[in-house]
């Protein structure tokens, strides 16, 4: 809610136990009415030296300066049940239109608030909006204040880009405003594979792949870094095409190291890195192998993967990819089956616990090493999985 009434008269007005003094500094009151509102009173910004918050603010009592401080039509637009909706900067025009255009001065927008440069490529990335002409022009020259911008801003920012609809459009459309937030993926922009597994570059592949999985934090950032080490490791073969015979594992470093920088969650930046590092891993599709992944990865991180792999072989463009692709969809059906089948393949399923094992004289570490040795003899077929069989095996372990 916006109001022309200071802060002190829209406390004097619910009374103080109504009210949160949340933000006076900025005109905020959050009104308890029941549930918290937030009342904040019309204001003119003053001087911006941080790219970020206004040295001063100017409370006032007219709301057309109030609207014209923000960052873009769209979001200059309010409305109240005398004077319906109040729009003088073309915001519904935009909003009909689909386009992301900054109030006023772009220029005076962006230096005002650098993230607002990221702000309009999540609107377009979330919503499908065209940035307008001006408003694109201000994005590209003033993209290098984003370095004045705190690093968890930018990643909340970026991840709600990268989860868009239209993520792969903005990707490629603004790529040079992306490489300032994430210069390790700049040396993969028009970088050719001569491959005839790939018919793009690797930054085309990258932002393509990023289109073709689903919109899950986790997911969208695999396949945002899972070829970011191919420059560092292509040469060309003696067969005259280019390779990158273990990129993954470089593509890994660099996810984790850009995520850290970011500051993102530990739990994202373990996620994500355990996903580009087994991307290009091949995958066998026979049951011991398969429930050998299923424990090594779990169910989760492995039809994650499987996502990964669909979106990786998809964005390739090929027929050969394509060709390639059948054998995943395979293997995810066996997989499948052997979920519903009850099959063993986590220490949790199997016939003994840590405790059988303690009364049998096993301690400490042993008893984890000695679990995991029985579940892959189950895994393989040496064992079956029956408690008996499986003590036995254990007690003859101890004995040695």
């Amino acid at each position: 809610m916006a109001t022309s009434a200071l802060p002190e008269h829209v406390i004097a007005v619910f009374g103080e136990k109504n009210c949160i003094k949340t933000g006076l500094k900025h005109g905020t009151v959050t009104v308890l009415a029941p549930k918290p509102v937030e009342v904040t009173t019309f204001r003119k910004d003053g001087d911006y030296f941080d790219m970020r918050r206004p040295e001063t603010v100017e409370f006032l009592s007219d709301i057309k300066e109030d609207l014209q401080r923000r960052d873009f039509t769209v979001n200059a637009m309010a409305y109240s049940p005398k004077d319906g909706l109040i729009d003088y900067f073309g915001g519904l025009q935009d909003l009909k239109n689909k386009v992301i255009r900054a109030v006023g001065d772009p220029y005076k927008r962006f230096e005002e608030d650098a993230l607002r440069i990221l702000r309009a490529l999540r609107f377009s990335s979330k919503l499908g909006f065209k940035i307008e002409e001006k408003t694109s022009a201000a994005i590209r020259e003033l993209k290098k204040n984003l370095s004045a911008v705190s690093k968890e801003r930018i990643f909340s920012e970026l991840s709600k880009l990268v989860c868009g609809e239209y993520a792969a459009e903005v990707l490629s459309e603004y790529a040079e405003v992306i490489f300032e937030i994430l210069p390790e993926l700049k040396p993969c922009y028009k970088f050719e594979q001569h491959s005839k597994w790939h018919r793009y570059d690797v930054y085309e592949h990258i932002v393509r792949s990023v289109g073709y999985i689903k919109s899950d934090e986790t997911l969208r950032f695999a396949m945002l870094f899972h070829d970011a080490g191919k420059p560092k490791k292509f040469f060309i073969g003696k067969d005259g095409a280019g390779h990158f015979y273990g990129h993954a594992k470089p593509s890994a470093y660099i996810a984790a190291s850009a995520l850290k920088r970011l500051k993102a969650p530990n739990k994202l930046i373990n996620d994500v890195f355990l996903l580009v590092l087994e991307h290009d891993k091949p995958i066998k599709g026979d049951d011991i192998s398969i429930k050998k992944k299923l424990k090594d990865l779990g169910e989760k991180t492995l039809f994650d993967l499987l996502e990964v792999k669909k979106a990786d072989h998809k964005a390739q463009g090929t027929v050969l990819a394509e060709e390639e692709s059948k054998e995943i969809f395979a293997f995810e059906e066996a997989v499948k089956k052997i979920i519903e089948r009850g099959d063993c393949y986590k220490i949790s399923s199997l016939a003994v616990r840590g405790d059988d094992l303690k009364e049998i004289g096993f301690s400490g570490k042993e008893i984890g090493e000695t679990l995991d040795a029985l579940l892959n003899d189950v895994i393989c077929g040496n064992l079956p999985n029956d408690r008996e069989r499986l003590l036995k095996s254990a007690e003859k372990r101890f004995n040695r």
